[in-house]
């Protein structure tokens, strides 16, 4: 029973001071003035056009041209390895990843634009030398506005489990 009592004690003391930090502080209000800055109608997000880059790019194997689609501090998750960050250890994945298959296939099927920041997900086909479907799966990767220009900040994607002979 004195168990009991130290417990909810000290659960209260828990809850008071949980309360007493979430005590109201100095409130500002912003001004329209203040407001993030508008992003400008000739740099809208393109998730369509610029996959459709990436693509071109990928499927070409121009690798300086596809790590600078990143920005300087970019990501990129691959399925089963470690983070990859920085344009060398891009430069070093995009390789490997344009070495993978004959051709990658990318479809866009969302996005949406926060700011100076954009948010963008679909899907993905790569494909052996004879045309046939070696893989399929789906990505998201975040962009950042940088400079007028929209970069590639982090790129995750993951494959589809293997499609069995009877569902085909």
């Amino acid at each position: 029973m004195r168990r009991h009592q130290n417990l909810c004690g000290g659960l209260l003391v828990i809850v008071a001071l949980l309360l007493a930090s979430c005590a109201p502080g100095e409130v500002t209000e912003t001004t329209p003035d203040e407001a993030a800055p508008a992003v400008d109608a000739q740099v809208a997000f393109d998730l369509e056009a610029w996959t459709a880059r990436f693509e071109e790019e990928f499927n070409a194997g121009n690798l300086e041209a596809l790590a600078g689609m990143f920005t300087e501090d970019g990501c990129r998750m691959p399925p089963n390895q470690p983070i990859v960050e920085g344009r060398t250890m891009l430069l070093a994945q995009l390789e490997a990843s344009t070495q993978m298959s004959e051709e990658l296939r990318i479809t866009p099927t969302a996005s949406e634009v926060f700011g100076t920041t954009a948010v963008g997900r679909g899907i993905f086909e790569r494909l052996n030398a004879d045309g046939s479907t070696m893989e399929t799966g789906k990505w998201m990767n975040i962009h950042k506005l940088v400079d007028g220009v929209w970069k590639m900040h982090c790129d995750i994607w993951n494959a589809n489990p293997p499609r069995s002979d009877d569902s085909q």
